[in-house]
């Protein structure tokens, strides 16, 4: 009996832990992202860059995978000075990729229209981070 009821609260304490460790997941996914909406102005490296690129870009422009030599995780590589001109979104190598007129990223599936207008905000108020 007593081997039962070890058995029977090792099952039920496993199962309460798996339970609450899914609950506790708050990780973006790309459906999320894709619904994610810009704003016209005041765009937020934070809360509406850093979310798009780390689903979107950051899987293969990364800390150990930098493809093409461009790393997209932190606000300080975001910011080179190769990849964009603060307050010159038109002449930002990263806004002629993500529109697909020079070297077309991502290669499957094109950033939404209203993400990439957001980046372009955020780069003409001078690629801030906020």
């Amino acid at each position: 009996m007593k081997i039962y009821l070890l058995k029977y609260s090792i099952v039920l304490s496993f199962s309460f832990i798996l339970v609450i460790s899914q609950s506790c997941d708050d990780t973006v996914t790309s459906s999320e992202i894709d619904n994610l909406v810009m704003p016209d102005s005041n765009v937020s490296y934070l809360k509406h860059i850093a979310p798009v690129f780390e689903v979107k870009c950051v899987p293969c422009h990364n800390d150990q995978r930098s493809d093409g030599g461009v790393n997209l995780s932190s606000w300080t590589n975001v910011t080179d000075p190769r990849l964009i001109i603060p307050g010159d979104d038109s002449s930002s190598v990263l806004v002629w990729t993500i529109e697909r007129t020079y070297k077309p990223m991502p290669p499957l599936e094109s950033l939404k229209r209203n993400h990439i207008n957001g980046v372009r905000t955020w780069i003409r108020e001078g690629a801030q981070y906020n």
